[in-house]
């Protein structure tokens, strides 16, 4: 097995009782299906205490009943009562592991690392270059198997990754620009591909920033922040970021949706996107960081999301996905931004990339809406 590991995690180290965004709080646990036999076989305290909290009859639904919100396995300092005890071998998989992404991709495994923690928000905060693989990540266990063995297709995937993760990284384009080539790119040749199932088709299909060159795939002019309308990004926010006591779940985020109703609640939608191109300008006159912050991660998304193609052949998905998460991250950044008047300090900026992860990334149903509400409004 071709392991890699994201140069991230040598920064990555756990808070513990510390952590100011506890990962259990709120949070579904699934329990896996090698752990449960060991927690089914278990005549000791700990073990009969898992038993009475789990819920569900097979690997797929099986998760810990969560009590007032939390793991009830959580300690008064704030630390795993299992791990206290030292059972870690009846801790599920998803603890042991989290933050990791662990990725197997026939013979290559690929461990990444969730900006749904703090500590890994710290880590891409502080290091935002840091999103490239390396040797290394041996000891994590496989949680995420796409079961396909197409290994000509995952070649051809992760080669256009690299180009498009090559392309992201060239500072000589701005983001509005990278946006739409790279969006108009990766649709092309995902329809291509889809229709005539053979790489040579493919690569007929040639890289462009040029408008002109992107066909029926040119969504906008490559000049605005804005990639997909204010409209969407409004009604993603509102009906499906902010639900189901937001307030209790996620209060950050909520606030931040609040002051972010307060900003462009009263602009219309042509001068709501020329607003936000202005303060996304004078966000990066004030502090040029935060343009790498965004380029970077839009890199980094790609990075996680591209190869979930394996499994379903439409890099166009996970490429529009990318993008999405991006300018929501662009919007939030200027929400904070005119909100106080000043630029977010280093302790904001990992905050809220902690907090919209979580409210957003991090949850495979909030995915799977979004994406339905792009493929209705926008595709």
């Amino acid at each position: 097995m071709d392991t890699q590991i994201i140069k991230l995690d040598k920064y990555y180290s756990c808070l513990m009782g510390d952590c100011p965004m506890h990962c259990c709080n709120g949070w579904t646990i699934p329990v896996d299906g090698d752990t449960w036999s060991r927690i089914e076989k278990d005549k000791t305290d700990t073990g009969e205490k898992l038993r009475k909290h789990i819920t569900g009859k097979s690997d797929d639904d099986r998760q810990i009943k969560k009590v007032f919100g939390r793991c009830p396995f959580l300690t008064e300092k704030k630390l795993c009562g299992v791990q206290c005890k030292e059972r870690t071998d009846l801790m599920p998989l998803v603890c042991r592991q989290f933050p990791h992404q662990v990725l197997d991709l026939g013979d290559r495994r690929e461990v990444t690392i969730y900006l749904s923690c703090y500590s890994a928000a710290k880590a891409f905060c502080e290091h935002p270059d840091d999103v490239y693989f390396s040797k290394g990540g041996e000891k994590f266990e496989s949680y995420y198997i796409i079961e396909n063995r197409d290994e000509p297709f995952l070649d051809f995937l992760l080669s256009e990754r690299k180009k498009l993760l090559d392309i992201i990284a060239d500072t000589s384009h701005g983001l509005p620009v990278i946006f739409s080539s790279v969006y108009a790119y990766a649709a092309a040749t995902n329809a291509r591909y889809l229709s005539n199932q053979t790489r040579s088709a493919v690569s007929e299909v040639e890289f462009s920033f040029d408008p002109d060159g992107w066909g029926e795939f040119a969504v906008t002019d490559g000049t605005d922040y804005a990639f997909f309308p204010i409209t969407l990004m409004d009604k993603c926010i509102l009906n499906l970021v902010n639900y189901g006591y937001l307030f209790l779940r996620n209060k950050r985020l909520y606030r931040l949706i609040k002051k972010y109703e307060k900003l462009f609640g009263g602009l219309y939608e042509g001068a709501a996107e020329q607003w936000l191109n202005e303060k996304i300008n004078a966000l990066y006159k004030a502090d040029p960081s935060f343009e790498k912050r965004h380029r970077n991660y839009f890199y980094y998304t790609m990075v996680q999301l591209y190869p979930l193609a394996y499994e379903s052949y439409f890099w166009q998905r996970q490429t529009l996905l990318s993008i999405f998460y991006t300018e929501l991250l662009m919007i939030f950044d200027v929400t904070e931004f005119e909100s106080s008047g000043k630029v977010p300090d280093l302790k904001t900026q990992i905050l809220d990339l902690c907090c919209i992860e979580r409210g957003t990334r991090h949850n495979p149903s909030m995915t799977n809406n979004i994406y339905n509400v792009i493929r209705k409004d926008f595709i």
